[in-house]
């Protein structure tokens, strides 16, 4: 919130399926281990027992964790490739919540990450393209087709 970020249009022309890769912060695992080895802990008459029930505890509460954090970051996304109107092409991935498909114009945020959403009444294609500099006539500079040169 209060980041600025730059904002063009453009067209999706392509999309395709992904899965996500799980990235995991360790803050599954960590957590699973404490839960497990605490619960484990409890388990058995002596010290020993306890101990050992507690480390067992760990370790299985470390790999439950570490595979719900996997999941948790993982899943289906959407590679949309866009050709922007001021130019050039570009590819994002990110979920669908808006149902976007190909022949969608989107409003492309830039800002720490790249964002697409439906671009509703965004400008038509070409809008924000500077206008094309009229290149001088031959010889303007020396007063155009009148310019004669020197007269030997």
């Amino acid at each position: 919130m209060g980041r600025a970020a730059s904002v063009s249009y453009g067209t999706i022309v392509g999309t395709r399926p992904v899965q996500l890769q799980g990235g995991g912060s360790g803050v599954g695992t960590a957590a699973g281990a404490v839960a497990g080895g605490v619960a484990g802990s409890f388990i058995g008459g002596d010290w020993r027992s306890n101990a050992l029930a507690g480390l067992g505890g760990a370790v299985l509460g470390g790999l439950a964790g570490n595979a719900i954090g996997r999941g948790a970051s993982g899943g289906q996304a959407v590679e949309f490739f866009i050709r922007e109107d001021q130019g050039g092409d570009i590819s994002v991935v990110q979920t669908n919540e808006e149902g976007l498909q190909a022949g969608d114009r989107v409003v492309i945020s830039r800002g720490d990450r790249t964002r697409i959403s439906r671009a509703a009444g965004g400008p038509p294609p070409g809008a924000y393209a500077p206008p094309a500099a009229a290149a001088p006539a031959y010889g303007a500079a020396y007063g155009g087709a009148n310019y004669g040169g020197p007269k030997y």
